[in-house]
């Protein structure tokens, strides 16, 4: 098999096999073949939806994208940058499961570093070095949302990066990414609602603070988030979340609803409508 052409292609048992070859003494890799929020499930879910971009891509993104693949490969560009996509993809949440297996909050932060590594390492087995740089770029880079909320992290510096990003943050605004979230929360220790956060609190919270959140705050801050260039590089991005938050924030009404705090996600969805409006 040539991976350079045919990675893209694969369908999630083949990548596991792939993956196995070259970490299975690894205790993390039974993790994330059976964690689904960020393991496999989600890497290849991930992929498909970047090739789904991919398809859309305006003119001069197209070109883009040529040109990164001439970098990696001259002969074989457009696979070759589909399969860089594809690679990072895969890995890019797998470094939230460290070494022994565990999904501890502690680690959440520097997951993407662990990720990055974990991917180049699969490049590096299977001859692939021409494309770390590509697969780095965009695995570092995919939790990127802005300098304010995110400022550990870099933006992406290639349309790969962008792409990547795009998929992965526009499922934060799928109407079943409520009930995602609220299941990492639960598994994190992360209490659903909290009445003793303010407003305040509840606005100047950040992906990266994990001392003061509750489940609720999280998806009120993807719902009411960045949507610009930064965070969705990709034009087709920006246009798919336009047709996912009234719909978004149905469920948030709903999930919060059938935990008995519906009247609350009520309010603060206003307020946040507000608050961000004044911004």
């Amino acid at each position: 098999m040539n991976l350079v052409l045919d990675f893209y292609t694969l369908d999630e048992p083949a990548i596991a096999d792939l993956l196995k070859n070259v970490f299975n003494d690894k205790k993390w890799l039974e993790s994330f073949f059976r964690e689904t929020h960020h393991g496999l499930e989600h890497g290849n879910q991930v992929k498909t939806a970047c090739l789904k971009f991919i398809e859309k891509l305006n003119n001069s993104e197209k070109q883009e994208l040529v040109l990164a693949g001439e970098k990696i490969d001259p002969a074989r560009a457009w696979e070759s940058a589909l399969t860089a996509t594809s690679i990072a993809a895969v890995f890019h949440d797998s470094g939230r499961i460290n070494n022994d297996g565990l999904i501890l909050g502690a680690d959440q932060v520097r997951h993407h570093i662990v990720s990055a590594e974990r991917a180049e390492t699969f490049c590096l087995v299977h001859h692939l070095q021409h494309l770390t740089p590509f697969v780095s770029d965009a695995v570092l880079s995919h939790d990127f949302q802005n300098p304010n909320l995110t400022p550990h992290l870099n933006p992406p510096q290639t349309i790969i990066g962008k792409i990547v990003q795009s998929a992965d943050q526009v499922g934060w605004f799928h109407p079943g990414s409520v009930y995602r979230t609220m299941n990492f929360c639960k598994s994190m220790g992360v209490p659903m609602y909290d009445p003793s956060l303010s407003l305040q609190e509840r606005l100047d919270w950040v992906p990266a603070n994990t001392e003061r959140e509750d489940a609720l705050t999280v998806v009120l801050n993807q719902l009411f988030g960045p949507t610009d260039e930064q965070r969705f590089g990709i034009e087709c991005a920006r246009q798919k979340i336009e047709t996912y938050k009234a719909d978004m924030e149905q469920s948030i009404l709903k999930a919060f609803g059938d935990i008995e705090c519906g009247e609350e996600a009520e309010r603060l969805v206003e307020n946040f409508r507000i608050a961000k409006t004044l911004r």
